[in-house]
């Protein structure tokens, strides 16, 4: 079985570049694979525009399943 690679790009002195390290976490807002370094920075599932901050699991059909999601769309209000 080939090994999953990590697509997160970031900049380098020759233009982006994809980190390409052992991927172990798929995150499902980006469809993507992701390395442990890089897995602390998955996006929201609901809006895909802020980082996962709040893991919520619930049950479906009597399976376990986990939903990666922002505090905005977990229903958090920050208060000043």
């Amino acid at each position: 079985m080939i090994p999953h690679r990590c697509v997160i790009t970031s900049p380098s002195l020759f233009g982006p570049a994809c980190c390409g390290r052992e991927a172990t976490t798929y995150d499902r807002a980006r469809k993507a694979w992701l390395c442990p370094e890089h897995a602390k920075e998955r996006l929201c599932e609901f809006c895909q525009a802020e980082r996962a901050w709040a893991r919520l699991c619930y049950l479906n059909d009597e399976v376990l399943c986990e939903v990666w999601l922002c505090a905005g769309c977990a229903g958090f209000m920050w208060r000043r």
